[in-house]
């Protein structure tokens, strides 16, 4: 079947015979997805319950409505090696067909069909170009780099998870990921490594805190934001990687080839400062919040109860799920709004609202942030800082202000993650591009990558508007000389006996 549909169809496809050739097309398109699948588990039924009037996405379909598309077909059968491979071949023509349907109907903005085709054609085109220099990829290969085309065209956090990815995504919500084991942040256009995890494969061959990552597989940093290099540095538990390093102040430069293991992650430090608790957040996964809470409990224990303040570190920290940033800001929350969504359509406003009970009982609070807290940080400093139950400090954030849903594509063929709605603070702000800005300012000159410095990012919606926070140098003029100024104004301000007084005229 497969070799009739490729030596008629097609030929009078690129023949210029569209009609002929579409209608025969339809035909034996349709016969070799049931022969191959069964017309029962060949439905797309993962298209979500909202998808409506029982439509049933199929490539036929889309093929039908624009003809365009038969050049992804003819691309994809090329790479079969086996003719006679028409489940292969059908399942790469369903994934497509699914994703562009899941996109059009999910994305926050509505998608014109051109506007994805075009973007699938210029994965087609980069295939044909490589096919020229000799490069042959698998069906799978090539349909991930059309897929690729026409989804992260989109926007900067919308892309296709192929499976391995996927289970990569699920593993790092759970805390664990297959990785080196380093704790980075980016210093004048290098990758710093702030830490390496005891007893992880970056500590074991060789690399040290301090030591600067100039080079992943060989491809410079420079350029990178922090996400970007943190996710070249993860894969597959059993892969390598390449990482060179320059190292102290004559920058001698050294190569570690690293194998990848899974890296059980730490999401919470905490400790002690006399009597103000420190709580470091690294990353939003699913043990959070329960660490969160159980640190401050020993805190509590410890102390009798008679804390002055909490500093809560979210600086670096990129964000995470959505529910722990709720769960980590309810408990600070008596009453008010978490935060609210707004999708597409502007009646859809998602309102997330706290719980009565505070786990501090009040103590002040202070939150750090800089320029790499994102997204599920930007939520919890959001939060605090509206209600008045904060204050923050150190450098606006990133400005992730966007929302990302996953969604299961059938037949394991990964996931789908389109931006849907937009995050709003309980005042009403938008945090995309504008991000989290601080009641305590410090003025860093370093270059701060932020989500306006993104490829396709979303527009921010009004204005930039302009900081009104204290400078550091003149809120805590006596910090500027320690290692770590806003930390050291944190602890400070909290000890003040007027410090709620001193968040109203923040405000």
């Amino acid at each position: 079947m497969i070799s009739l549909f490729r030596n008629s169809s097609f030929r009078w496809l690129r023949n210029g015979e569209l009609r002929a050739g579409r209608s025969l097309l339809k035909i034996l398109l349709l016969i070799c997805v049931v022969e191959a699948c069964g017309i029962n588990s060949c439905s797309m039924v993962n298209l979500e319950n909202d998808i409506g009037d029982n439509e049933h996405a199929s490539f036929e379909k889309l093929l039908n409505n624009h003809p365009e598309l038969d050049s992804v077909a003819n691309i994809v059968y090329d790479s079969v090696s086996s003719h006679s491979d028409t489940n292969l071949y059908s399942q790469q023509l369903a994934l497509f067909a699914e994703v562009f349907v899941l996109a059009q109907r999910k994305y926050i903005n509505m998608l014109s069909p051109e506007r994805l085709i075009a973007g699938a054609l210029s994965g087609v085109k980069k295939i044909q170009a490589n096919r020229m220099h000799g490069e042959s990829k698998s069906p799978e290969i090539v349909m991930l780099t059309i897929i690729e085309h026409m989804i992260s065209n989109l926007d900067a956090h919308s892309a296709y998870l192929p499976p391995e990815v996927y289970e990569q995504a699920k593993a790092r919500r759970r805390g664990r990921f297959g990785g080196v084991g380093v704790q980075v942040k980016v210093e004048n256009g290098l990758i710093r490594c702030i830490a390496a995890i005891e007893g992880a494969p970056a500590q074991r061959a060789g690399i040290e805190a301090g030591d600067r990552i100039s080079h992943i597989d060989g491809e410079p940093v420079s350029g990178m934001n922090l996400r970007q290099a943190v996710e070249r540095m993860r894969g597959p538990p059993g892969s390598t990687v390449l990482i060179r390093v320059l190292r102290g102040r004559d920058s001698q430069s050294f190569s570690f080839r690293i194998v990848r293991e899974v890296i059980h992650v730490e999401s919470v430090r905490a400790r002690l400062e006399g009597d103000i608790g420190y709580v470091q957040i690294h990353t939003f996964s699913e043990q959070t919040y329960r660490s969160m809470y159980d640190a401050i409990n020993e805190f509590s224990s410890r102390q009798g109860h008679f804390l002055k303040g909490l500093v809560i570190d979210l600086r670096d920290n990129p964000g995470g799920l959505l529910d722990q940033a709720l769960k980590v800001s309810d408990a600070f929350l008596a009453e008010g709004e978490i935060v609210s969504t707004i999708g597409r359509d502007n009646n859809q406003v998602r309102r997330f609202r706290a719980n009565p009970q505070d786990i501090a009982f009040g103590i002040p609070i202070a939150i750090l942030i800089n320029g790499g807290s994102a997204s599920a940080s930007e939520i919890v400093s959001g939060a605090l800082k509206d209600h008045g139950r904060a204050i923050v400090l150190g450098e606006r954030s990133f400005g992730k202000g966007s929302v990302q849903t996953v969604m299961p594509l059938g037949n394991g063929q990964g996931a789908l993650r389109l931006t849907t709605a937009l995050y709003f603070t309980p005042s009403g702000k938008s945090i995309q591009v504008h991000g989290i800005e601080p009641d305590i300012v410090s003025e860093n000159e370093r270059s701060v990558s932020r989500e306006n410095n993104l490829d396709n990012y979303l527009s921010a919606q009004g204005p930039l508007p302009r900081s009104s926070g204290e400078l550091l140098q003149h809120a805590c003029p006596h910090a500027a000389s320690v290692d770590d100024p806003i930390l050291t104004c944190a602890f400070s301000t909290l000890r003040r006996r007027n410090v709620f007084h001193e968040l109203d005229s923040y405000r």
